[in-house]
This record gives structure tokens, C-alpha cells and sequence, in this order.
């Protein structure tokens, strides 16, 4: 089967579509910034002449896209796929660069994600060539399972030779690793659980874990401040409070599920008393920035922790008070239960 260089692919976030020779001005509306090649081997890429060069040679390549923000509807940069292998069935994914104004967010994992989904069903191997002084994008390639493999003096298009080093990512390690999350079996938690379950839907964890916390944060957000301290009846948690709890929710599931994919056997997992925990956090102090910015991080804990795991380890039983329970679990039920709340707020406080 041939690669087709250039499919028009979409998700939540991106959507690519091949670059065409008149939107060049576009894309140079992207490109004209000087901090955004402040890492990359060719620093002089946001002058027009050079810039140029590297356009015509996108539209040479016959893999170059455009790719834009799929909800704000605008251009944020480029990517192409080239140098197809047949013998050993590769393909490279490179010369990719967003706006700044999309970095340290999904962006760029959204995008990888379309094109090595793509990319494998036609070969067995993405290549990444990236700049040996580009540390931010080096960075960028690990964190989706990039391995080194090797360097090379890299021919550019029109510009001086660069030593890049290469990345590789197997067709075997990529579906282990987007297969690893598949939704529980119900003998994997405690019928209590069933309820945060039942609030997810689909199986690509990662996806649904990501756009939670995004969904999440922009939820709170556009709450009026002189709701935050707000509780809909006496005795009842305020919003901030809410937000609090949550996010030591996502703590305690985070490790119950840690200790699951250390596949202990020894430790047993407790409960907590939320009331106890909310009663003690004082969240009225708090600012909803400050909240917020915590939400953030200890869901990327454990976005984290869940990418690095195995099948096995996200299937291990591990030994609950009342229940055992698996990692994969926890994982479908800390979005189940972040749902659950939203839908609280939502109906009572709003």
C-alpha cells in the first residue's frame, strides 16, 4: 500500500490539511517571530527570504500541512511527513513548528498523535529529525515515546547542514502505549464506583483524561467570583471547597492507582474522609487561580504516571479495604468523578 503524504486528518484540538502554494502569506503570519526559532539549528527562518526557501520547499516535499486550531478555526503552524522507506518501513515526521502562543499545551501531542496514527498504517516505523541544540523539541519527541538512535548531519532545504539526532517510535511500543488505558471490567472496583464509570465514555483514555482537565479548568474559570464561596444550603461544601476536594481526589486516586502499577501486594489501600478533608483545607483562603493552577498540576501527575505504564501493570488488582481495584480503573473513575461533581455545581449552585 503506497503512504498517502498527505490526508486531511482532525481531532478535539488540530486539524491538519495539505499546505497549499497560496498560503504562504498565512503561514508567515506564524512564522515571523524570532523567539520561535530561538532554539531551532536555523535560527533566521522568521526572515521573509528565508522563510522563503523553507516554504518551497514544504511545497516540493508533497507532505507538507498546515494545521490549525480546531476550536479557535485559525492557522498555528506546520508539519510534514517525508523520506518514506519502503525496505525498512519508515517514514520521517519533522520540520514542525506551532505559534507560540500553542506551546506547553496539547497542541503539539495532538498533532503527533493524528500523524503517527496515520503514519502506522502504512509502516512499521516513525523517525523524528530533530536539532541537537533543539532541547525543547527534543523534550517534545521523548515524552511521546521517542527513542535515540542515532545522529546525522542533516541536508536542509536551501539552508547550511545541521547535526540532528534521531528519534524512533515502533508501530509494537506505540499501540502498547495508546492500548495500555482500555476501560475496566467490572470486577475491577467496588460496585460504588459504577456511577463515576458510567459518566466516561469511549476508550481512548488519554484523550478523555486530557480534554477533562481542559474542560475542567475552563468550567471553573467562567464562574463568577462572588460564586466561589457560595453553597447551595448549610452544611453544604462552597464551590472553592468543591474545586478543593477534587483535587485531593485526584491525589488519593493518583496513588491507589501508583500502588497498583508498582503491582503491590503487600500494601492495602484506605479510604479517606472527604468531609474531614474539606473541613481542613481551608479553601476559603484560596484564590480560583491558585485552585486552578493545582488542579493542573496533579492531573498531570497523573497523566503521567498513566503513560508510563504497561498493560499488565494497568490491569494489576490491588488490594482495596473493601474492594480491590485496578489503575485502569481509578484512571476512568478520576474522570467519572470530576464529571460528577460538574454536573453537582451545575444543578445547584448555577
Amino acid at each position: 500500500m503506497n503512504f498517502d503524504l498527505q490526508p486531511t486528518l482532525e481531532n478535539d484540538l488540530i486539524k491538519i490539511q495539505p499546505l497549499k502554494p497560496s498560503e504562504f502569506e498565512t503561514l508567515y503570519a506564524v512564522a515571523n517571530d524570532p523567539l520561535l526559532w530561538e532554539q531551532h539549528p536555523n535560527k533566521d527562518r522568521y526572515k521573509r527570504d528565508v522563510f522563503e526557501t523553507f516554504f518551497k520547499g514544504a511545497i516540493e516535499s508533497g507532505g507538507a500541512f498546515l494545521v490549525f486550531d480546531n476550536k479557535m478555526k485559525q492557522v498555528i503552524g506546520s508539519s510534514r511527513f517525508y523520506g518514506v522507506d519502503k525496505e525498512k518501513s519508515e517514514v520521517v515526521i519533522g520540520y514542525t513548528f506551532f505559534a507560540r502562543s500553542h506551546w506547553g499545551k496539547d497542541y503539539n501531542k495532538a498533532l503527533k498523535a493524528l500523524m503517527i496514527n496515520h503514519a502506522f498504517q502504512f509502516v512499521d516505523h516513525v523517525i523524528f529529525h530533530v536539532g541537537a541544540v533543539n532541547m525543547r523539541s527534543q523534550k517534545a519527541v521523548v515524552n511521546i515515546g521517542g527513542k535515540k538512535i542515532g545522529e546525522v548531519e542533516m541536508e536542509y532545504y536551501g539552508e547550511p547542514n545541521r547535526l540532528n539526532f534521531i528519534y524512533q517510535i515502533t508501530k509494537t511500543n506505540w499501540q502498547n502505549k495508546t492500548n495500555s488505558m482500555q476501560r475496566p471490567n467490572t470486577n475491577e472496583y467496588a460496585p460504588f464506583f459504577q456511577n463515576y464509570i458510567n459518566q466516561t465514555t469511549g476508550n481512548n483514555f488519554f484523550e478523555l483524561f486530557k480534554q477533562n482537565t481542559i474542560d475542567t479548568i475552563q468550567f471553573f474559570s467562567n464562574i463568577p467570583a462572588e460564586k466561589h464561596n457560595y453553597a447551595y444550603a448549610e452544611n453544604k461544601w462552597t464551590i472553592k471547597e468543591l474545586l478543593l476536594h477534587l483535587i485531593d481526589a485526584e491525589r488519593v486516586f493518583t496513588y491507589r492507582a501508583f500502588v497498583g502499577t508498582r503491582c503491590d501486594n503487600d500494601q492495602q489501600l484506605q479510604s479517606f474522609d472527604e468531609n474531614n478533608y474539606v473541613t481542613n483545607s481551608n479553601a476559603y483562603l484560596r484564590n480560583m487561580d491558585s485552585l486552578l493552577e493545582e488542579f493542573k498540576a496533579v492531573c498531570r501527575a497523573a497523566e503521567i504516571l498513566f503513560e508510563n505504564i504497561t498493560p499488565e501493570q494497568s490491569k494489576f488488582m490491588a488490594k482495596g479495604a473493601t474492594y480491590p481495584i485496578t489503575p485502569r480503573a481509578l484512571g476512568y473513575i478520576m474522570i467519572g468523578h470530576v464529571e460528577h461533581h460538574i454536573k453537582v455545581i451545575k444543578e445547584r449552585y448555577l
